[in-house]
Formats: structure tokens, C-alpha cells, sequence
């Protein structure tokens, strides 16, 4: 692990990238209606911790990835176990966000199958793979700032829009509060977890870590402001209704006989959302790697591509079984792992001795 093909501010990029990419296409915090941009605020809360755990244990274990890290402090047979369990949470991550981003592309083509699309998608991911861990870091460099240049242009695209007395009443009930803060940390802000992967790929960590922190507060105010958007242009009940609310807020905007602005923004949700299916693809070749003790991950790129466009096709047949099963209840399982996987390795690492 001595190469480190990677920058930090590289793969700072790459995490804002990461959550906007996995969050463009719903709105994870829908479920509290007008006060979804509360949720959102209290949804961060998780992924700073576990973005603190995961930076913790690199400066604790520096050059091995947090998959190394938990058989080192809790030995072969139960850290193996516990990466296994974590390697569920990140493959049903991985195969919602191509079953979104291919729900999504079904609305420019919508005569192209399932069948079609995936293949599509992983081949571009898994092209991006085969040419190294220095390409990702480049794809960060090279998305970053159209990326914001999108966002910044569509935020004040639609601000004429703009109602805020559909925004009221604020905290009109605290369970779906609840529910939206719990769907919106499980999804995208706990997803951060996969850094954990990343960070011994980059060089000055102790040095340049408030970088992170930086650009995964200022993805979370980019999501902010769009959830405040969306239920202040659509309302609630629009907003629950569509399947791509921002899509839609979109879809309404435009520039006297200049419309169809949706179009437009399709480039950032494309960019940003395969950004984030190859992290994802590179984390489960990284993941699986470590289980079974391989000397070159490049061998799974493949495989794990295969896997990634069957199993969608029996899990997901149709968005609506995906919206009333897999959207409702996956969080169930994946932000419980994904908040306790690198709690439980610094813990382990704690109690073991390990100089802090």
C-alpha cells in the first residue's frame, strides 16, 4: 500500500460527489413532508460521526484499509464474519444506485430494457477500473466543478419558483420528522463509510482530513437547499407523488421559449451518479479482496459486474416493487451495519491497547 495514487483533495471531491450522486434521484427525507430539510440537518449528524470513525482508525492504521483493520483487532474469524455482514450493506447500496440512475435514463430512453441499460452503466464503471486506482482520483478532479457549476445553476433557475408558504406548518409531527431523518442518514450520509477503503490510498491525512469534513458539510447544505426547493415549489403532496421530485422542479422551470431546462441537468445527475456506482464497484472489489485474502482485485472486476446486473433484474423488477419494498426497507438492515461497522473496529482497536 505504499502507492498512493490518490490525492487528498481528489478524493475530497470524490465523497461530495458520492453523496450527490446517491441522492439526486428521490429525496431520502420525503417522508417528512415540508420539514424534509430538517431531517436533512439532522440526518448529517451520523455521517460526521462516522466519517470521524473512519478518518480514526486511517490515523490509527495508516496504509490498511478498514476491512484490514477489523481482522486485525478482532481477529481472522470474527472480522471476516463482520466484513461479511458489512459486504451486504455496500452490494445493496451499489445495486439500488444502478437500479435508480437506469430508472432515471428510462425517461430520455424509454423503449430501452433493464436488460440494456445496466450493462450500459457497468461497462463505463467497469472500464474506469480496469484503468486504475489514479483514474478515479481524476474523475473527482474532472466532475468537481461542472458538477457545482450545475448546481449553483440550477438552485437559482428555479428560485422564482419558489413558495415558502408551503413550507408550513414546520415540525408539524415528529414521527415522520423522524422517518425522513432516518431514511436521509441511511441514505446518502451514512454511505461515507466507504471511505474507509479510499483513505489509504492518499498521503497527508493527519494534515489535510478538515478537507472531508469541508466537502461532506457542503454536500449535505446542497442537498439541504434542493429538499427546501422541491416541497417549496411542488408542495407536499406533489412531492410525494412524483418519483423524481428535482426532476420535476426542473421540469417546470425554463427560459421564456426555452424549456425542457430537465434535460440539461441529466448531465449531472449522470456524472455524479456513476461517480458513485464506481466507488461503490471498487469498494465490493476492495471488500471482497480482503474476505478472501487475494493478492489483485482486478480479477473480481468482472465477476462482480455480472452480479451487479443480475441480481438488480429479480430484486428490482419494476420501480414500483423497488419504491414499496427495497426503498422502505433496506435502510432496516443497511444503517444499522453501516453506522456500527466502524464503530465496532474503533472500539475493538480501543479496548486492544491501541495507542490514541
Amino acid at each position: 500500500m505504499e502507492d498512493k495514487p490518490i490525492s487528498v483533495h481528489q478524493l475530497s471531491y470524490l465523497t461530495f460527489l458520492l453523496l450527490i450522486g446517491s441522492a439526486l434521484v428521490y429525496v431520502p427525507s420525503e417522508a417528512a413532508g415540508q420539514s424534509a430539510w430538517i431531517s436533512t440537518i439532522l440526518a448529517l449528524i451520523p455521517g460526521i460521526f462516522i466519517l470521524y470513525t473512519v478518518i480514526r482508525l486511517q490515523s490509527i492504521f495508516p496504509n490498511y484499509r478498514i476491512s484490514q483493520i477489523s481482522t486485525m483487532v478482532l481477529g481472522k474469524v470474527p472480522g471476516t464474519i463482520l466484513n461479511m455482514i458489512f459486504l451486504w450493506s455496500v452490494f445493496l447500496f451499489a445495486l439500488s444506485l444502478i437500479h435508480e440512475i437506469a430508472i432515471l435514463l428510462k425517461i430520455i430512453y424509454p423503449v430501452m430494457p433493464r436488460t440494456i441499460l445496466y450493462p450500459i452503466l457497468l461497462l463505463t464503471c467497469i472500464y474506469c477500473l480496469y484503468q486504475g486506482l489514479t483514474v478515479l482520483g481524476r474523475l473527482g478532479e474532472l466532475f468537481i466543478w461542472g458538477s457545482l457549476v450545475f448546481i449553483i445553476l440550477g438552485i437559482f433557475i428555479v428560485l422564482p419558483l419558489v413558495n415558502l408558504s408551503h413550507l408550513t406548518p414546520i415540525l408539524s409531527g415528529w414521527k415522520p420528522l423522524l422517518a425522513g431523518a432516518l431514511y436521509a442518514a441511511d441514505w446518502p450520509f451514512d454511505e461515507i463509510v466507504i471511505l474507509g477503503f479510499f483513505l489509504p490510498l492518499i498521503s497527508d491525512l493527519n494534515e489535510n482530513k478538515k478537507k472531508f469534513y469541508y466537502w461532506y458539510l457542503i454536500g449535505g447544505l446542497v442537498l439541504i437547499i434542493f429538499d427546501v426547493e422541491i416541497f417549496a415549489i411542488l408542495g407536499t403532496e406533489l412531492s410525494q407523488l412524483f418519483s423524481f421530485p428535482l426532476f420535476e422542479v426542473f421540469r417546470v422551470a425554463g427560459f421564456g421559449e426555452f424549456r425542457r431546462v430537465e434535460i440539461a441537468f441529466l448531465i449531472l445527475w449522470f456524472i455524479t451518479g456513476i461517480t458513485a456506482i464506481i466507488l461503490y464497484y471498487q469498494s465490493l472489489n476492495f471488500l471482497i479482496q480482503d474476505i478472501f485474502a487475494l493478492k489483485d482485485y482486478k480479477a473480481l472486476i468482472i465477476p462482480i459486474g455480472l452480479c451487479l446486473v443480475v441480481f438488480p433484474l429479480y430484486m428490482f423488477p419494476s420501480d414500483i416493487i423497488y419504491q414499496s419494498l427495497g426503498y422502505k426497507y433496506i435502510p432496516i438492515y443497511t444503517f444499522p451495519i453501516n453506522l456500527l461497522y466502524p464503530a465496532i473496529i474503533l472500539l475493538a482497536a480501543k479496548i486492544r491497547g491501541v495507542p490514541h
